[in-house]
């Protein structure tokens, strides 16, 4: 994967610029971004469908919720 930089937005619709965020943030995206690969390279080598597999990466995406405070 290559070492993307994202802009990432604020609850206020603000640029995050604080580099230790957007350190944290882009490591955090590029892990997830080599773990979905891993995840879907597999699903695929044991003769998932494509549709199928990112349809349900879609749906867990849709379904996340913040866990902190709970």
């Amino acid at each position: 994967m290559s070492k993307k930089k994202y802009t990432w937005i604020g609850k206020s619709n603000e640029i995050i610029s604080c580099d230790e965020k957007l350190k944290v943030l882009n490591e955090n995206f590029e892990e997830l971004e080599s773990n979905f690969q891993n995840f879907f390279d597999d699903a695929i080598l044991m003769g998932c469908d494509e549709k199928d597999f990112k349809n349900k990466v879609l749906e867990m995406v849709q379904n996340s919720k913040f866990s902190f405070g709970k």
